[in-house]
């Protein structure tokens, strides 16, 4: 906790952020949905965006019938379990706060993970959702959905994979994300403090 208290009082700029993005089966890990892939970039101080991402799959407990965004079971049959995939995201991300559009339901999956494989709370983390960002950021905007917002912020991603896969998705809400820290920066808030107060008005 006391690391959390020292990165609230950091200016932005000198604060480490990482932007992940999980896919899973389903919408709730309590009904026994589960990560399938996982990525994520880091933004370093000074708003730097590291090019060298987190991305894995992950192989699931459970049988997965069809595709998934275009998942097979087929990829995912010697892919890292979540202990494994789990514990290499947070060497990742420990240091950072966490990233991501509509957090809620990436964060319950990886709290639902984490008390699975009893996880302990040495992994404390700041959490920034940037469709709550947005939408103080941007009140005039019509919507805040990483569609839209990759069409106003001419975000353009070149890579492999596409839209709805995490590493795509991670990558399009970073530079969505560093847009607005950026302006935020430099027009209303200097400290982490100050982000998240300005967020959660």
């Amino acid at each position: 906790m006391q690391n959390i208290v020292e990165l609230l009082d950091k200016p932005l700029d000198e604060v480490s952020f990482v932007v992940f993005d999980l896919e899973t089966t389903g919408l709730n890990p309590d009904n026994g949905d589960q990560i399938i892939e996982m990525g994520a970039f880091k933004i370093e101080e000074g708003f730097k965006l590291v090019r060298d991402p987190f991305h894995t799959m992950v192989k699931p407990d459970i049988f997965i019938p069809n595709e998934i965004h275009g998942i097979t079971e087929m990829e995912l049959k010697n892919a890292p379990d979540i202990c494994t995939a789990l514990y290499d995201f947070i060497d990742f991300s420990r240091g950072s706060v966490l990233v991501a559009h509509k957090a809620s339901k990436d964060i319950a999956f990886l709290r639902a993970a984490m008390r699975e494989y009893l996880i302990d709370d040495s992994f404390d983390f700041l959490v920034i959702d940037t469709i709550k960002f947005s939408q103080r950021l941007y009140p005039d905007f019509k919507y805040h959905n990483l569609d839209y917002l990759i069409e106003k912020h001419h975000i353009s991603i070149n890579s492999k994979f596409k839209r709805h896969r995490a590493i795509y998705d991670a990558e399009a809400t970073a530079k969505i994300f560093l847009k607005m820290i950026r302006k935020i920066f430099n027009e209303q808030c200097y400290l982490l403090s100050e982000l998240f107060e300005f967020i959660s008005k």
